[in-house]
């Protein structure tokens, strides 16, 4: 079940192309900062399909797309996003001179662009959500976090069935499942969500088993695979069954797949 068509149809010839955090090179050189308006600019202008980005709170409660709980990675601040303003935070020039952009700043700017959204924390659900009811957004988000809870507490906020993928724990109980062959199981598991995006590999767990890709299949399931920047790798891939490729180069991905 596809809720809001945010998926759309299967193309036999290229998988979903999704940006990881945006595009933030331009051939081999950095140029912009990752998770910044410039940096989906670049990513839907190279022909990617989706903006994968992340959701952190502000500490007036605004959500913005930034994927560290602080700034130490970025900046050299320890400071976590959460105890900083808005405008405290719109203060601060990242590497390559960007800003940290709000949910509603990046769902204005690119009107008809469809965003992955990853909720980092229990607090951004609500007003994450919430950004998304104002800017009647449902049909152009798919939600995923790494908390299966956390994925089930958000779409608790949406008074429409939203498109979205399966956290850790389920993931981990549906490759279990499929293992074992426990087709029904697996089904019940599978039913609340539309894709599984994972690694190619984890805990010494093999994602790309052909009967673990097969079963997901089966079940008519998307399978999303995270971070893939290696060219053969994103062929190897899709030949395997994957639907899309979560990347940090779309721009060589939509050209791999033109």
């Amino acid at each position: 079940m596809n809720p809001t068509g945010y998926l759309g149809a299967i193309s036999d010839s290229r998988p979903r192309i999704f940006a990881h955090r945006g595009l933030v090179f331009q051939g081999d050189r950095q140029v912009v900062d990752e998770n910044t308006i410039d940096s989906f600019e670049l990513a839907l202008a190279a022909g990617a399909d989706y903006l994968e980005t992340d959701l952190q709170l502000t500490e007036d409660g605004v959500a913005v797309l930034f994927h560290d709980s602080d700034l130490s990675r970025l900046v050299g601040a320890k400071q976590s996003v959460s105890s900083l303003t808005l405008s405290e935070l719109k203060q601060i020039r990242l590497p390559f001179g960007g800003t940290i952009p709000t949910l509603q700043e990046a769902l204005e700017k690119f009107p008809t662009a469809k965003f992955n959204l990853d909720f980092k924390t229990r607090s951004t659900e609500s007003p994450g959500m919430a950004v998304i009811k104002a800017n009647g957004a449902y049909e152009r988000v798919l939600v995923s976090s790494f908390s299966e809870a956390s994925r089930v507490r958000a779409l608790s906020h949406s008074p429409v069935l939203i498109t979205s993928s399966a956290g850790s724990s389920k993931v981990l109980a549906c490759y279990t499942l499929a293992r074992l062959n426990l087709t029904k199981q697996l089904a019940s598991s599978l039913s609340n969500v539309q894709a599984l995006q994972i690694p190619t590999s984890m805990y010494g767990i093999d994602f790309t088993h052909p009967r673990f890709v097969e079963a997901v299949l089966n079940e008519n399931k998307e399978i999303h695979y995270w971070t893939i920047n290696d060219p053969s790798e994103m062929l190897s891939l899709f030949a395997l069954g994957a639907h899309g490729i979560v990347t940090d180069r779309s721009d060589i991905a939509t050209k791999l797949f033109s």
